[in-house]
């Protein structure tokens, strides 16, 4: 972690959850941490907590190109610009394709939150790597169910776990991109955790059978550890999907 201690990160989605977990820790790890969300209670009272840690916080909607360029124009004035990405920010709301008696816009909250977000973010964070002639990092959040196999049926197939799939071909291609530029110091990797005990997981799981899952669950910290070891790899080595 020693080679991204000057370095800046941002997460998205970063008030709660995994995103509030993994910027508390690369706090805790000297880089400066910038977290992008809608609300910032959370992350200005860790602020507060952690004294003279380099915490930021911006509201952001990173479902709207304005207010997503102002934030990251905002790193790159304020901060000299972005090394590390974390696309955490997205939504666990399930919903079919052809269930017709709900708005499109729920639909599209997710397509916008959970895919077209990161395709979104992962543009102006490579802007300011490549401007900068960086070496940088963009982690993408997978899906929280992808490699998970419960013991009940969670999520039915539909809209949530058809978007955070994409992020497993959006990362691909990136990572092909990437592959055909010369010289170019960023790599990408695709973190799919399985179920984590955070907000999303309890307003999705009855009670009845959060009893039954949770021992097989992840916790925050466990996810925000492993967005750390990735970030002790050497620059030379690029992990795909974990």
């Amino acid at each position: 972690m020693q080679k991204w201690s000057k370095s800046v990160a941002i997460v998205t989605g970063a008030n709660s959850g995994n995103g509030f977990a993994i910027l508390k820790k690369l706090a805790e790890s000297a880089i400066t941490a910038v977290g992008l969300d809608i609300r910032t209670d959370a992350i200005d009272k860790l602020k507060a907590e952690m004294g003279d840690s380099k915490i930021y916080s911006v509201l952001c909607d990173v479902t709207k190109d304005e207010s997503t360029e102002a934030a990251f124009k905002w790193v790159d004035d304020t901060l000299g610009g972005v090394d590390i990405l974390i696309n955490n920010a997205g939504i666990f709301k399930n919903i079919g394709i052809f269930e017709h008696e709900k708005p499109m816009s729920e639909l599209a909250l997710n397509v916008d939150l959970n895919f077209t977000s990161v395709v979104r973010c992962s543009r102006l964070a490579f802007k300011s790597m490549e401007a900068r002639g960086a070496f940088g990092y963009i982690i993408n959040m997978n899906s929280v169910l992808g490699h998970y196999v419960a013991p009940i049926n969670i999520v039915q197939p539909g809209v949530y776990p058809g978007t955070k799939h994409a992020i497993t071909a959006t990362t691909d291609v990136m990572r092909r991109e990437l592959n055909k530029m010369k010289n170019t110091k960023i790599r990408v990797t695709s973190i799919s955790p399985g179920l984590v005990q955070t907000n999303l997981f309890k307003t999705e799981v009855h009670q009845d059978d959060e009893e039954k899952i949770l021992h097989n669950t992840l916790l925050p910290e466990d996810i925000a550890d492993t967005v750390c070891y990735l970030l002790t790899l050497p620059f030379s080595v690029n992990v795909n999907e974990l």
